[in-house]
């Protein structure tokens, strides 16, 4: 088998073993909490976490557990402050209105394209080009919020 695809299948099951504990009741702490809550806010998608065992569209259930886990990174930046400017976006989109998750939906952007730039040319995550990336969408946020609460409804 190939490495990706187990390495997928890790994530998956990983991924489905906290949503199983969170609608199980079990307290979860840090990243896991982090990745149930976003799981939790994608309310949508429930159907495919409860039969992800069997998924009809593998790559629909990967492309959502590659959201889940971008927000639930800006979540976990944001409850920890790292890096400052990233919360201080979040807190600034939160000050106009924004929702919590139209505001991680917002960062999440500029980290998902930071993530594949590094990737894509073999280099390292740029901390620097990451936030720079988010204020950019946080200003393009800011001047057509309409626009952003619009894409709520994409799918994935």
């Amino acid at each position: 088998m190939q490495d990706s695809k187990l390495e997928g299948l890790t994530l998956h099951s990983w991924t489905l073993q906290i949503w199983r504990d969170y609608r199980r009741g079990v307290a979860l702490t840090g990243q896991q909490a982090a990745i149930a809550h976003c799981l939790q806010n994608h309310p949508e998608w429930w159907s495919d976490w409860d039969t992800a065992d069997r998924p009809d569209d593998e790559r629909a259930i990967t492309n959502r557990l590659i959201h889940i886990h971008n927000d639930a990174a800006i979540r976990i930046q944001v409850e920890r402050e790292n890096p400052k400017e990233i919360k201080t976006l979040y807190d600034t989109l939160l000050g106009k209105g924004f929702t919590e998750f139209e505001s991680i939906h917002t960062l999440a952007v500029a980290f998902t394209e930071e993530s594949s730039y590094a990737v894509e040319n073999d280099e390292t995550f740029d901390l620097q080009r990451y936030v720079d990336r988010a204020r950019s969408y946080v200003k393009e946020a800011l001047s057509r919020p309409n626009l952003t609460r619009s894409s709520k409804s994409k799918r994935y």
